[in-house]
């Protein structure tokens, strides 16, 4: 008898979390940890970019990580000279190398990752641009990575489901007392 109860609590509660887990949430947490990854116009290298908070939005600003990497893989391209650029539209709402007193001439990373601090005003589909200039203190003809970035007016809140506090909360709903 205890045993059924047991097996009757244990798929109540798996079903609690499937209503109470939101997918769309799992998948946002899934891009924030993984980031956008893009390879340049020409293909020289892949650009990572992770913006944090996830998703972007107006309350916050946004930290967008830039990281270089060697083609088709996983390891950081040192050495880079880029700009970064933020359009909505056919307007510029920030380019990096403006901020550096020297607007229009790429900026350096010797490290292969730079974090771009940007506080966006208002919701909407907006375009970072991560054009590269040379490679390895080699010039190249400049290649481009487009990324879409969709802001949002609020910070998401998150739906994670707390099996415990649900438990808590719930149990005298799972578990009916019986008369024997």
């Amino acid at each position: 008898m205890q045993n059924r109860y047991l097996s009757t609590l244990l798929i109540s509660l798996t079903v609690l979390a499937l209503i109470f887990t939101n997918p769309q949430s799992l998948l946002s947490y899934g891009e924030a940890t993984n980031g956008l990854k893009k390879t340049t116009s020409a293909g020289a290298l892949d650009v990572l970019l992770q913006p944090t908070p996830q998703p972007p939005n107006t309350k916050q600003e946004t930290q967008f990580k830039v990281t270089f990497l060697q083609k088709g893989s996983d390891k950081v391209q040192p050495h880079i000279d880029y700009d970064f650029i933020i359009t909505r539209g056919s307007k510029t709402m920030f380019q990096a190398s403006n901020q550096t007193g020297q607007p229009g001439l790429p900026i350096h990373t010797a490290e292969g990752v730079v974090t771009i601090p940007y506080k966006f005003i208002s919701a909407g589909t907006y375009i970072v641009k991560v054009p590269i200039f040379g490679i390895l203190f080699n010039p190249i003809k400049p290649e481009t990575a487009d990324f879409s970035i969709q802001i949002t007016l609020n910070p998401s809140k998150r739906n994670y489901c707390n099996v415990p506090e649900l438990i808590r909360r719930h149990a005298h709903r799972l578990i009916k007392p019986r008369k024997f």
